[in-house]
């Protein structure tokens, strides 16, 4: 018997302007934002302070084939400016490609 295993997609893409005059592409996942249907979350999430709110949790729960759908610039933004746990941190900035591998100086000796 063979299994067939479906990943998480994103059920829409919500356009989000800052305040800056530039725009974000947000793909929106049921579940990240609790309490809250779906089709009621790509309209909540044009607004900045939303979409901040939605993309923080976002780095605190969601797996990293999630994450990989939202920009990256906009990951590496929030994520500098929001308190989290020391392991995550560095684990998310390592798949981000913010901060060098743990691993790199043990490749080159």
């Amino acid at each position: 018997m063979t299994r067939t295993y479906r990943f998480v997609k994103p059920i829409g893409i919500a356009n989000c302007t800052l305040a800056d005059g530039s725009t974000v592409r947000l793909p929106v996942f049921p579940g990240i934002v609790k309490h809250l249907p779906a089709n009621e979350l790509v309209p909540l999430l044009e607004d900045e302070y939303t979409a901040r709110k939605y993309t923080r949790l976002a780095l605190e729960r969601a797996a990293w084939a999630i994450l990989r759908e939202f920009p990256r610039d906009w990951l590496i933004q929030c994520l500098e400016k929001m308190p989290m746990r020391q392991g995550r941190r560095q684990a998310l900035m390592f798949l981000l490609g913010v901060m060098p591998s743990p691993f790199a100086a043990a490749e080159l000796s």
